[in-house]
């Protein structure tokens, strides 16, 4: 009798216990082939995010090289045997890589870490530099950190640097500095999280650490994401309710997509699939 109950017992147990627990050697097969196949799925998944990642980079690369509309006076430069030469004339010997503008200037730097401006010597030990597309503006780093920038005939050191991107539509530099203060050359923004920039107008959008979204100074409010259009400098933003600003204007509420142009118009669509702009 005592058997028979314990027989009974286990029949119970086994019928309340969880799917998982009962699977067959056979159904067990199946489960690690069905993963096998979804983690061979998932890594493919990756390696193509990856791609287009690294081919979405080498576009913003090469649109931010590419020449303005209007570049009338781009020199021709080339190194031979380690002399440069602009429009046939040298500028000096050691060149290593060069740097030319719309205006005719040239930006370069040597073998020893040198940096020229056309043939005038701007610095020494330099770590990285860049040149505006007008004007004579010239940025770089040395091997200590240190940002500095040449304007004017005049050059001036901004600081000590932890990141900055150069605009050389306008010559500014927006850099971040050690402390994580946001400067726009000599402006100080304040402490920063994410910044964008918009190349042709100068303009910085900016989050600080608890989400309040800026432009240059003046605040637009707290921002789960953001984006700035080059041309226009216009700012387009999601608060955390999901609802789409431009600037300080609401203007949809819960879209399921949007974008900001570079020419500052912003479209989006709402949950019924139609599409609208401002």
């Amino acid at each position: 009798m005592s058997a028979t109950l314990f027989v009974l017992a286990q029949g119970s147990s086994m019928a309340q216990a969880p799917e998982a627990l009962r699977l067959s050697p056979v159904d067990l097969r199946a489960a690690y082939d069905a993963l096998t196949t979804q983690a061979g799925q998932v890594r493919q998944d990756v390696a193509a995010r990856r791609r287009r990642n690294a081919a979405l980079r080498r576009a913003m690369i090469a649109d931010r090289n590419a020449l303005p509309e209007t570049c009338s006076n781009l020199p021709v430069v080339y190194i031979r045997n380690g002399d440069i030469y602009k429009n046939n004339s040298q500028l000096g010997r050691n060149a290593n890589n060069f740097k030319a503008n719309c205006d005719g200037s040239v930006a370069w730097s040597s073998s020893y870490g040198e940096l020229f401006l056309d043939s005038k010597e701007l610095a020494s030990r330099i770590n990285t530099y860049d040149l505006s597309w007008y004007g004579d503006t010239v940025v770089w780093t040395d091997t200590s950190g240190e940002l500095r920038k040449h304007a004017a005939g005049a050059t001036k050191g901004m600081g000590r640097v932890s990141t900055y991107a150069f605009l050389r539509y306008t010559g500014d530099v927006v850099w971040r500095d050690s402390w994580g203060d946001l400067h726009r050359n000599d402006d100080k923004l304040g402490r920063v999280s994410v910044f964008k920039a918009a190349e042709r107008t100068g303009d910085v959008a900016w989050t600080d650490s608890y989400g309040n979204l800026f432009k240059n100074h003046d605040p637009l409010g707290r921002a789960s994401e953001f984006r700035i259009a080059d041309r226009t400098g216009d700012v387009a933003w999601k608060d955390s309710f999901g609802n789409l600003f431009k600037g300080t204007k609401e203007v949809a509420r819960y879209p399921s997509g949007w974008e900001l142009r570079e020419d500052g118009v912003l479209i989006w669509r709402d949950s019924s699939g139609y599409y609208h702009y401002e």
